[in-house]
């Protein structure tokens, strides 16, 4: 279960996040926080432009984790997900 702090933590990093319109943005909010995991760096943005589940995308165990991260983070980048939320 999440402490009250960890759930803060979320909240500063999204807002972070939120204010971050480049790849050196993003990488500078996930330093700043210490985060170098890229699986906790992909669920941070997709909550960040609070995306549940990805739908109709093929399941390809070849991907890493690391270029799963940078599909997320140009689509993030992208900026279109705004019009969703």
């Amino acid at each position: 279960m999440l402490a009250v702090k960890d759930i803060q933590k979320i909240g500063q990093i999204r807002e972070k996040l939120l204010g971050s319109s480049t790849e050196e943005d993003v990488d500078g909010v996930f330093r700043l926080f210490d985060i170098t995991d890229f699986p906790v760096k992909t669920m941070l943005l997709r909550h960040t432009m609070q995306v549940q589940e990805v739908f109709d995308v093929p399941y390809n165990e070849s991907v890493s984790e690391e270029d799963a991260y940078r599909e997320e983070l140009e689509f993030f980048l992208d900026g279109k997900w705004k019009d969703l939320v």
